[in-house]
């Protein structure tokens, strides 16, 4: 009985302008990835983003009301103690 492997990964050959790799170059350098890496995370996210522009949500209009309700509203204060923790709290961004 023969048995198959799957195939954890499947090679993509691209072509880029050289002027074009050496801004993904220098993208994947600052981020300290691979320029593969870098291509893979940039399709992954190009990808997502285009499905989740085309998802649509369906609701009834009494859970419609209740949601642009909500992201309508103002803001609520956070208790001081979980806005101290934030403030002490490394950025997201670093």
């Amino acid at each position: 009985m023969a048995t198959t492997a799957t195939k954890k990964e499947t090679p993509v050959s691209m072509r880029f302008r050289n002027d074009d790799l050496t801004i993904i170059d220098r993208g994947a350098d600052l981020l300290g990835l691979s320029r593969t890496e870098f291509m893979r995370r940039a399709a992954l996210n190009e990808a997502q983003t285009a499905i989740l522009n085309e998802t649509v949500i369906r609701v009834s209009p009494e859970v419609y009301d209740a949601f642009i309700g909500a992201i309508s509203a103002p803001a609520t204060p956070l208790p001081p103690k979980a806005a101290e923790r934030l403030r002490r709290s490394a950025p997201w961004d670093r």
